[in-house]
C-alpha cells in the first residue's frame, strides 16, 4: 500500500525534473555553487512536480482504468484516497511555491505557478482528451524545471535561459511520441487522441526526425551564444546525430514501431542525463 501511495507522486517524473532543474542551477552558478540553495531548489521543484503529478492522477483516474500500464494505480484500485490525494497535492504545491518565494525570488514563483497551471488546467483538464497537439502544450510545463533551477541563481530572463527552455521543450516531443508509440494500444483503448494514435507511424516518425534536428541545432547554439564550452557542443552533437540515426533507421521486422520507440526513448533518456552533466561542468564564465 505504501508503494502504491508513493506511486501517486510518479517518482521517475519527479526525479527527471529534479535532474533537469539541477542542470539549470549549476549552469547558472558557473562553478560558484551555493549548496544550501541548491538543496532548497531541489526540494522546491520536487514538491511542485509531486503536486502536479498527484493532481494528474486524480484527474486521470477514470482514464487509467482503461489502460493496462495504469490500471493498478491506487486511485483506480481504491477511490477512497481521492479526496486525500487532492489535499496532499494542494499542500505540496503551496509549500513548494512558498519555498521559492521565501528563499529565492518572485520570478521562480511565477514560473512554477505557470508550470502548474499549464500542466493541470490546459493539459490535463482540457486538451489531453480533445487534441492531438496536447503534448505540445504539456511540453511547455515540462520545460520550466530547468529554467527554475537557472532562475534560482540568476533572477532575470536572459538569452541563455530562453535557449535552455527551448531545448527542453523540443526534447520532450520525440521523447513523448516514443512513449505513445510503445503503448499505442493503451492510448487507443482509453480514447486519448495523442498524435501517434491519430496519425500514421511514418508521419509520427517524420515529425520526430524534425524535432531531433531542431534539438541538435538548439543545443549547439548554447555554445554559440557563449553559455557552454566545446566539450558540451561536441558531446551533444554526437549524441543528437546518434538519436537522429536511430529515428530514421529502418528495421526489417514486423514490430518495427516497437523497436523504433524503444530505441528513441532510451536514447532520449541518455541524452538528457549527459546533457545535464555537461551543462554543469562545461560552462563559460
Amino acid at each position: 500500500m505504501i508503494m502504491l501511495l508513493f506511486g501517486l507522486l510518479k517518482p521517475r517524473i519527479v526525479f527527471g525534473n529534479s535532474i533537469s532543474s539541477l542542470g539549470g542551477f549549476l549552469l547558472a552558478s558557473k562553478g560558484n555553487v551555493n549548496y544550501y540553495l541548491l538543496f532548497l531548489n531541489l526540494i522546491s521543484i520536487s514538491l511542485v512536480v509531486s503536486s502536479a503529478c498527484i493532481l494528474n492522477n486524480v484527474i486521470d483516474y477514470k482514464i487509467d482504468q482503461r489502460m493496462n500500464r495504469t490500471k493498478n494505480r491506487i486511485l483506480v484500485i481504491n477511490s477512497c484516497f481521492y479526496n486525500l490525494s487532492i489535499y496532499i497535492s494542494v499542500f505540496l504545491g503551496i509549500f513548494g511555491l512558498f519555498l521559492y518565494g521565501w528563499f529565492f525570488n518572485l520570478l521562480c514563483v511565477l514560473l512554477a505557478s505557470c508550470a502548474l497551471i499549464i500542466y493541470i488546467v490546459f493539459y490535463s483538464l482540457y486538451l489531453k482528451m480533445k487534441s492531438r497537439h496536447s503534448t505540445i502544450i504539456g511540453s511547455l510545463s515540462g520545460a520550466i524545471p530547468p529554467i527554475l533551477g537557472y532562475c534560482s541563481v540568476v533572477n532575470h530572463i536572459n538569452l541563455c535561459m530562453v535557449n535552455l527552455f527551448i531545448i527542453f521543450f523540443i526534447w520532450q516531443i520525440p521523447h513523448s511520441y516514443s512513449i505513445f508509440v510503445k503503448n499505442l494500444q493503451d492510448y487507443k483503448n482509453a480514447k486519448i487522441p495523442v498524435f501517434p494514435a491519430v496519425k500514421p507511424f511514418l508521419t509520427v516518425r517524420y515529425h520526430v526526425n524534425i524535432f531531433i534536428l531542431l534539438f541538435l541545432m538548439c543545443t549547439c547554439s548554447l555554445t554559440i551564444i557563449n553559455c557552454t564550452g566545446y566539450k558540451f557542443f561536441y558531446s551533444l552533437l554526437i549524441l543528437s546525430l546518434i538519436w537522429f540515426y536511430l529515428s530514421i533507421k529502418k528495421y526489417k521486422n514486423d514490430k518495427e514501431h516497437i523497436i523504433w520507440s524503444k530505441n528513441v526513448f532510451y536514447c532520449s533518456i541518455l541524452i538528457m542525463f549527459i546533457m545535464n552533466i555537461m551543462i554543469s561542468i562545461d560552462f563559460i564564465d
